[in-house]
């Protein structure tokens, strides 16, 4: 049962060398795949296909997307807000929110995925005090 602790000191040493290295190894190779993440999720919201606004003839999201709300969703769960590249993520969300204040303008029809985007936007909004995207979207 105590077979480890009975066992040399050297011994010893080398098991808690080999458990903190690998542990330290996982620990930065699965922050690495997180970061990676994200910036893949920025990426494929910048490539989501845009529309010229009704409004004022800028290029905008289409909110009522299944693909552009599984993104927004997604980056809304994965950011803290300590990442080097936060003015990317505040970009794609103030894009989202002048395509929601363009699709409340023309449209206003309620839609699932349009309700749960302008939720998402707010919601971030509020956490990270946008007041320029909280005063587009009131």
């Amino acid at each position: 049962m105590n077979f480890f602790f009975s066992l040399p000191d050297d011994i010893k040493s080398h098991i808690y060398f080999f458990i903190k290295t690998s542990s330290a190894n996982f620990i930065i190779s699965s922050w690495r795949r997180y970061i990676s993440h994200k910036k893949f999720t920025i990426y494929s919201i910048y490539s989501l296909p845009k529309f010229n606004s009704f409004i004022d003839n800028d290029l905008i999201y289409s909110v009522v997307f299944k693909k552009t709300y599984l993104l927004f969703k997604k980056l809304y769960n994965i950011t803290t807000g300590n990442e080097s590249y936060f003015s990317d993520i505040y970009h794609c969300f103030y894009l989202l929110a002048v395509s929601i204040d363009d699709y409340e303008w023309v449209s206003g029809h309620d839609n699932y995925y349009y309700a749960y985007n302008k939720f998402y936007c707010i919601s971030i909004a509020l956490k990270f005090q946008w007041n320029d995207i909280l005063q587009l979207l009131q």
